[in-house]
């Protein structure tokens, strides 16, 4: 360019320089002596050469402001790709619930689902004909589902029919099909925000609602789909009807215009910016598609004010305004989203609802006259009220502690940059679990400090699914929605007689020594250590038996017996059993392990028992299960590796025993809390009962639950009459699913005599049937048999 404007001024200087001239001829050089007469001499160059030099001139200046342009415009283009191909914004995680799939044959609470897709933002009506909407009788529900991503592509909205006969799924239906299985959309639990602390919710095109969109363009811009970005024509016909309508019913700025200013220009009202504004809009029509735009506008849109952050985009703002998710949104709520992009603040529907309704109603009647709506649905919008939340305080952290573990898993999975570009995170977080676990502590914590005279007791509980090893619910605190200390996580405490399975375990796994007949002493004890100090346990009770067989002393939690087993066994042996079953911090092996003096916290106690009531396979607890980026990629898929740590035969024979210790135990008290359930679970109360824990068990959920005082203060609170309390509470919630044992082939019951602990024949005295492997059984002579059954005619006359 520049090589051609200098060509163009040497051609121009050469062609003045070539005038044509005449010869000098000898007379005039002759006459040249002579003085000249007085003429008079023009100047000014010819009139055709003037024009010619203001022609280039202008022709350069020309070419020079089109250079200058061009490269302005090369600059907005790199900026707006940059920015509209780049991470346009800091999104915020969004975190959601388990991916309930609903199986016939399998167990279901209509009660349980109701209340979950109440809070998901269903409606409950008589008879389903939109997504978001639910009906509900004895034996049935219908539920129209929203679409929602899985996380293998977005799926449509689908009408859902589930037949329930005494609490077993019958038949289920999608789309009037009957299948084998249909997935329930997840709960929704909180956003991660990003440093920026801007909220958002980035919606895709094709899960937003099509009277939705239809009533935006026919508000803000009709003729989106068919302009260059922008529209003279728009802004004539606005000021048009905005004359005819007395009021602003129609902008004139086209959607793409907007979607510049909100994104890249600022607020203020010069030249310059309308200018910018439109390159920009010529430059983003010129590069994406029709599609792209509209739903970056729809994300990007200025909504409103929650204190001090915005409200950007029709996703969130349709959480801001009406707590309900965009699919679910009526007519009426449409129509006032769409009149908060005129003044958000104008039309604030909490500060100025008259306003609110006018422009809302306005809308209304904008979709009647191109019948979007019917006549019918025109009148029950324009009628309705705003519909809005009693308080436009949008509520956080509702379930911090389960969002604490949510945070901590997903830093190890992903960096912080990548967290910030609007992926999704799917937990195993159960709704249901969650509100049961927080309304009994909130219940129980009172009623015990009530009754025992105890004041600030705080409480923690930790529930999982055996199978997966998710988590579906966490309690930190009394206080369950305050995000404070998360004693499930973090308070380390003495665990007490917790510990005594994985002692046990250790023993049975050999067993060709111990069985459950093992007579073990419960006699007085005193072990000194290496620097000459004594430690002397006790029983609870604090009486002697003598002597107690090894499942007595389990199902007993008595400590002696408990401190024999572990010092015959080995304190190495003790502290493996405890690393096999999944702790993985350095254990102080003294004699005092024996009794639970290991600090732990709830997280870890639950890890421990997982593999004791999982026959045997170990499993790592887990919140995350999956995480999706915005384009709906996999990114991160929790892939649960099967150990085998226990035998089959240990594994079933401590499972047993934890059975035994809620029939007739230290937990027997469950015989009557929860009557005739099959459970299982183990007490733990640590020294001068300053902690009370349960671990309690179902066939499907390992609750585990602790109880005390922040400041390490005594309680009058055993296992069992403090954290039992709180587990057969929450199960009573839940919902209790009888365990049902499966017996290894090679376990047996075997006849055993008390006295001995010697596998013996059926014509002892004073025997007990027991489970036992049966490789290498030995019976042995009874040191007591039994007496003869006396006749009918001794029974007579005896005495």
């Amino acid at each position: 360019m520049w090589k051609f404007l200098i060509q163009l001024d040497t051609n121009y200087k050469v062609m003045v320089s070539k005038t044509p001239t005449k010869k000098t001829s000898s007379s005039a050089k002759k006459s040249a002596a002579k003085p000249a007469k007085k003429t008079t001499v023009n100047n000014n160059p010819p009139s055709n050469s003037k024009l010619r030099w203001c022609v280039v001139t202008a022709f350069k200046l020309a070419l020079v402001m089109l250079l200058a342009i061009v490269i302005y415009v090369i600059y907005l283009d790199g900026k707006v790709r940059n920015t509209f191909e780049g991470q346009r914004w800091q999104i915020p995680v969004q975190v959601f619930g388990q991916i309930e799939t609903i199986t016939s044959g399998m167990p279901l609470n209509l009660q349980h689902l109701r209340k979950s897709l109440d809070y998901a933002g269903y409606r409950k009506v008589a008879q389903v004909k939109r997504a978001g909407e639910y009906a509900l009788s004895n034996q049935r529900i219908i539920i129209y589902r929203n679409s929602f991503d899985f996380g293998y592509g977005m799926e449509p909205a689908v009408e859902l029919t589930i037949n329930v006969n005494s609490g077993v799924v019958e038949r289920v239906f999608q789309a009037q099909f009957e299948v084998e299985s249909v997935q329930l959309e997840p709960v929704f639990i909180d956003r991660i925000l990003p440093e920026s602390k801007e909220d958002r919710v980035l919606v895709a095109l094709e899960t937003v609602p099509e009277q939705l969109i239809d009533s935006l363009l026919l508000v803000e811009d009709r003729d989106f789909y068919f302009h260059h970005g922008v529209s003279p024509l728009g802004i004539i016909r606005a000021l048009i009807t905005n004359i005819s309508a007395g009021r602003t019913v129609q902008g004139g700025s086209t959607l793409t215009q907007q979607l510049v200013k909100n994104m890249f220009l600022t607020r203020e009202k010069t030249l310059t910016r309308k200018i910018n504004e439109a390159f920009m809009a010529l430059i983003l029509e010129y590069r994406y598609s029709k599609d792209q735009l509209l739903e970056a506008y729809l994300n990007e849109v200025y909504l409103g004010q929650h204190y001090a952050n915005g409200i950007y985009g029709f996703g969130l703002a349709a959480q801001f305004y009406f707590g309900q998710p965009i699919q679910s949104l009526t007519p009426a709520q449409m129509a006032l989203l769409i009149g908060q992009v005129k003044g958000p603040s104008y039309y604030d529907p909490w500060r100025f609802p008259e306003r609110a309704k006018k422009r809302r109603d306005l809308i209304l009647r904008l979709m009647f006259e191109q019948n979007y709506l019917t006549k019918n649905a025109f009148v029950d919008a324009v009628e309705s009220d705003l519909s809005i939340r009693h308080s436009r305080r949008l509520v956080k952290q509702k379930y911090p502690a389960y969002m604490q573990k949510v945070k901590s898993e997903l830093a190890q999975i992903l960096d912080p940059q990548s967290q910030q570009t609007g992926i999704r995170v799917f937990t195993g977080f159960s709704l249901f679990s969650q509100l049961s676990a927080e309304q009994t502590v909130r219940e129980q914590l009172a009623a015990l400090e009530k009754s025992h005279q105890e004041n600030n007791l705080q409480a923690a509980m930790v529930i999982t699914d055996i199978e997966t090893a998710e988590v579906r619910a966490i309690v930190g605190g009394r206080e369950s929605g305050y995000a404070g200390f998360n004693r499930a996580l973090h308070a380390q405490r003495p665990i007490g007689s917790l510990i005594k399975p994985a002692v046990f375990l250790a023993a049975l796994e050999r067993y060709e020594q111990y069985n459950f007949a093992t007579i073990l002493k419960d006699e007085k004890i005193v072990l000194t250590s290496d620097s000459g100090k004594e430690w002397q346990p006790k029983n609870y009770d604090g009486k002697y038996r003598g002597q107690v067989n090894l499942i007595d002393a389990l199902v007993q939690s008595l400590n002696i017996p408990t401190v024999n087993l572990g010092m015959s066994l080995g304190l190495e042996s003790v502290a493996n059993a405890v690393h096999l079953l999944g702790y993985q911090q350095d254990i102080v092996t003294r004699p005092s392990l024996l009794l639970g003096a290991i600090n732990m916290s709830p997280w870890q106690v639950n890890q421990l028992y997982l593999p004791l009531v999982g026959q045997g396979q170990y499993l790592q607890a887990h919140v995350i299960n999956q995480v999706i980026s915005a384009k709906g990629e996999t990114l991160y898929a929790f892939e649960q590796i099967k150990e085998q740590r226990l035998s089959d035969n240990g594994a079933f024979l401590i499972d047993h025993a934890l059975q035994q210790v809620t029939k007739t135990g230290t937990a027997r008290s469950l015989t009557w809390r929860l009557k005739d359930k099959q459970l299982g679970g183990k007490t733990g109360t640590s020294n001068e009962q300053r902690d009370s824990w349960f671990v309690g068990y179902d066939q499907q959920h390992l609750v585990t639950t602790w109880l005390g005082h922040d400041d390490n203060q005594t309680t009058a609170l055993t296992g069992s009459s403090g954290a039992l309390v709180l587990f057969a509470n929450f199960m009573k919630k839940q919902g209790v699913v009888d365990l049902v044992p499966t017996a290894p082939s090679s376990i047996v019951w075997q006849k055993f005599e008390k006295i001995s602990g010697h596998a013996v024949e059926e014509n002892c005295q004073d025997t007990i049937e027991l489970p036992t492997v049966n490789w290498n059984i030995k019976l042995q002579p009874c040191q007591q048999k039994a007496e003869e059954p006396k006749s009918w005619f001794e029974k007579l006359f005896s005495d």
